[in-house]
């Protein structure tokens, strides 16, 4: 709601610095937040913008950096954070911001400063995963190109896809117990998608989350959609 965001930026102005904060791809939705919008208003009310590409990278962007670089945005969010546990297969997380802020963190950002460093062996596989991602665009192109065909077909059959733009897909069918029966008759099928519940999603919000990878293959989506067929 970026009228209800903008009312509260008028009524915060005597406040020295103030935060937005946002996911740029919605974890259960598979949408994206609107950040062209929300960078105009944190430059318009001097505010910073923070966000978490956690499942935007390694998928979005020229060089898989997330949607911050998608929308060609890097020089107008303050702080970009992430994890290293999705697409790129590892453990961990990252902040991405200016020199001053990165020296501030680790001066005095107490769950960095008192936590174990991350082992070398993830470390490197990290920054492997990484090169993957920067020197093979072609798996996160084969991959959204499937993902938007998977989307157009679950639509045409009649599922509720809600606004997924995403390898994320949400099959949304309302009740817990629909979304739990749905899971278990796909699962019979030998197909795993597991079901999300509230409080995860809202009441009357009950879903399957359809989550896409590289590796997964033409057949693989028609497996999908036999089962949901099937089981539908």
């Amino acid at each position: 709601d970026m009228a209800a965001l903008e009312r509260l930026l008028r009524r915060s102005d005597r406040y020295r610095r103030r935060l937005i904060v946002t996911d740029t791809l919605f974890s259960m939705d598979g949408d994206f937040a609107p950040l062209p919008e929300l960078a105009d208003l944190a430059d318009r009310y001097r505010a910073m913008l923070l966000v978490d590409e956690a499942h935007a990278t390694g998928v979005f962007g020229q060089y898989g950096r997330g949607l911050v670089e998608f929308f060609g945005l890097e020089d107008r969010v303050a702080v970009r954070i992430g994890t290293l546990s999705k697409a790129l297969g590892c453990a961990g997380g990252f902040v991405v911001g200016s020199k001053s802020l990165v020296d501030w963190l680790v001066n005095r950002a107490r769950p960095y400063i008192f936590s174990t460093a991350m082992p070398p062996a993830v470390a490197a596989a990290a920054a492997a995963a990484i090169r993957i991602v920067r020197s093979e665009p072609q798996r996160r192109r084969q991959l959204l190109q499937q993902a938007d065909l998977l989307r157009q077909q679950l639509s045409r059959m009649g599922w509720d896809i809600g606004r997924s733009a995403s390898q994320i897909i949400p099959l949304v069918v309302g009740t817990p117990q629909r979304a739990t029966v749905l899971a278990a008759q796909l699962l019979r099928r030998g197909v795993f998608v597991p079901p999300i519940r509230p409080p995860a999603v809202p009441e009357g919000q009950s879903c399957l989350r359809i989550s896409l990878t590289a590796a997964h293959s033409a057949d693989h989506i028609a497996r999908l959609l036999d089962a949901l067929a099937a089981a539908g």
